[in-house]
């Protein structure tokens, strides 16, 4: 059992207990700082909400789990190359060193943002976010000095051969690797840039602009409302019973819990390889459907490995073998 996953932080479930419990499984948490922006969005932080998180946060680090901020939001707008962001992100790890929470990494979709810390602080180990979405190691190969760590494409990272040949790369050239393994979007979702690029706004009055509009900034439940549900079969979510087949090539298997309603319920699952009950609610977003996929009925298909390794996944030939797993999994 290796200690791999890295876990989003969350308030709403005891997130101290939750990585005692979990220890020999979590190598990290990330977390966007009080008032910087990601690609979530931004949590309304009270004082005590405030003193609650430097409180896990330093449980964590004394419990060996490294800390990973990120500034990872897809606009920065006028402020893309600026004084302002580069005193944004100096003067935020300045208040996190003197709370002794100097982070361990650095995630983030900023080119600008990685040069700022590769001058100031070379030690530190920088990462490429997974929103960056480069999609093989061409990607990385022009910017090499900037960062030292990456997240594989969403779209490829059920490709065992794409996972070997980075796993490769990475050792080549120095990097760690890591993956998202619960990411609920669509595989190639059309509205993910647009939808990720809202949360560097305000979102929420955007969501509320899409509503006088009649207009869904949520591709994926108007997708499945229109009873398309064998798209959650084609997208490219890692269950907890199938992780050890592709975590042995990664350094950290990110579950994404920030923003999910049953956070405890995901790291337990994923910790424990194993999860019996509706396997969409392990992802991010929890998607809620008419009927529920009972994860146990994947382990019993023989026909789960096919479609879990479809060649075809990102130019999907419609070839019937989803439908008929629906028939197995969809209850």
């Amino acid at each position: 059992m290796r200690r791999t996953l890295a876990v989003g932080y969350f308030q709403n479930g005891d997130f101290g207990a939750a990585c005692a419990e979990y220890l020999p499984r979590i190598k990290e948490t990330f977390f966007a700082w009080p008032g910087v922006l990601s690609c979530r969005p931004d949590p309304v932080y009270t004082p005590q909400t405030r003193r609650r998180l430097v409180e896990d946060l330093r449980q964590a680090r004394d419990r060996g789990i490294e800390l990973d901020t990120l500034f990872n939001c897809l606009c920065y707008g006028d402020k893309a190359i600026s004084r302002e962001l580069e005193g944004m992100v100096v003067e935020t790890l300045a208040e996190m060193d003197s709370l002794g929470l100097f982070p361990d990494i650095v995630t983030t979709t900023s080119p600008f943002i990685m040069s700022i810390l590769r001058k100031r602080h070379p030690s530190l180990e920088i990462r490429l976010s997974v929103n960056m979405r480069v999609h093989g190691t061409v990607g990385y190969e022009s910017m090499l000095e900037l960062f030292d760590s990456f997240y594989v494409s969403r779209e490829r990272h059920r490709d065992i051969r794409y996972l070997e040949e980075s796993r490769s790369w990475a050792d080549a050239h120095g990097k760690k690797m890591g993956m998202q393994v619960n990411s609920g979007c669509l595989r190639q979702c059309p509205f993910q840039q647009f939808h990720d690029n809202m949360h560097g706004h305000n979102r929420i009055a955007q969501s509320k602009a899409g509503e006088e509009f009649g207009f869904s900034v949520f591709r994926c439940a108007t997708n499945y409302g229109r009873g398309n549900h064998e798209d959650f079969l084609r997208a490219t979510w890692i269950r907890p019973e199938d992780l050890p087949a592709y975590e042995r090539f990664v350094d950290c298997a990110k579950i994404a819990t920030r923003r999910h309603p049953e956070p405890v319920k995901v790291l337990e699952a994923y910790a424990s390889y194993s999860y019996c009950g509706n396997l969409a609610d392990l992802m991010d977003p929890a998607h809620r459907f008419p009927k529920s996929f009972d994860n146990a009925s994947f382990s019993a298909s023989p026909l789960w490995p096919e479609v879990l390794a479809c060649p075809d996944a990102n130019d999907c030939r419609h070839c019937g073998k989803c439908s008929v797993l629906m028939k197995e999994v969809f209850k």
